[in-house]
């Protein structure tokens, strides 16, 4: 995967120019939309030929009670009228 590639896999439908198998390109946005909302990050290491390694890292719910963070759902703290899909 080139980098002007890794900057685009995260993109709803976005495959790659080379992708052999039948993937709709919805997977890795998917999973960077519900990684964030969760306040989270994805990123992905891939060199040219040799796949993807997608790293989530996520935060810790024991870390959050200690720092006295909001723990409800985004919806509350975010309202949404209408939804993408």
């Amino acid at each position: 995967m080139t980098p002007a590639d890794r900057r685009r896999a995260f993109d709803r439908f976005w495959r790659a120019p080379d992708a052999t198998d039948d993937g709709s390109g919805l997977g890795l946005a998917i999973v960077a939309q519900l990684v964030r909302a969760s306040g989270g990050t994805v990123a992905l290491d891939a060199a040219p030929g040799t796949g993807i390694d997608a790293a989530v890292r996520l935060r810790s719910a024991t870390r959050d009670r200690r720092a006295g963070w909001d723990r409800s759902p985004a919806r509350h703290r975010h309202p949404q009228t209408a939804a993408r899909v």
